[in-house]
């Protein structure tokens, strides 16, 4: 009987040297490129998170503000703030903010690349006790003009509120874009 002959510590001819330390390496490479794979994958909203936090920062240092007068339904005058952000000659934020009797109605569009990324539509007490209560709010999260999210804050549906989420947000954006790049070009040749 041989059994020492069957367990044989040494290496056999076909086995090639340094085999378990290249799949040991393969094996570590392996995970660490996964890891990695899915740490990079294309989250929207971080991306869209990412975008506002930048433009907000820039908002801090150079937002530009001017008003516009209209009249609304039997001629009651509207006062419209509008506040805008410039940056490498585009636009990348703008807020209209308006009072309707003893409501404050915000609006407020970011942009990337030309594009709505994200629009916030709330209405709040104007000069409440508390400063941030918000009666009724809306965010939609929008990716080549298409809706990815929509959520909603407040109490039921208001003027504000959209009975087609996925079209009428677009339509306002763009009605208020247009009006934005009329303001500022008339602004500019006065």
């Amino acid at each position: 009987m041989r059994i020492p002959a069957a367990i044989a510590t040494s290496r056999r001819p076909h086995q090639p040297t340094g085999l378990p330390i290249t799949m040991l390496m393969t094996i570590v490479a392996l995970a660490l490129s996964s890891t990695a794979f899915t740490q990079s994958r294309y989250d929207w909203r971080t991306n869209i998170d990412q975008v506002i936090h930048e433009t907000d920062s820039l908002s801090l240092k150079s937002q530009r503000t001017f008003y516009l007068n209209k009249i609304k339904g039997k001629d009651d005058p509207l006062k419209e703030t509008w506040y805008y952000t410039v940056h490498n000659n585009n636009i990348i934020v703008f807020e209209v903010r308006y009072r309707v009797d003893s409501l404050e109605y915000t609006e407020t569009y970011y942009m990337s690349r030309n594009r709505l990324i994200c629009m916030e539509l709330y209405e709040t007490d104007f000069l409440s006790y508390y400063e941030d209560e918000i009666k009724h709010g809306e965010v939609f999260f929008f990716d080549h003009d298409m809706l990815i999210q929509y959520v909603t804050v407040g109490n039921g549906l208001t003027d504000l509120s959209f009975r087609d989420p996925q079209y009428e947000p677009l339509r306002r954006f763009y009605k208020r874009y247009i009006e934005l790049q009329k303001n500022i070009l008339a602004l500019a040749t006065n």
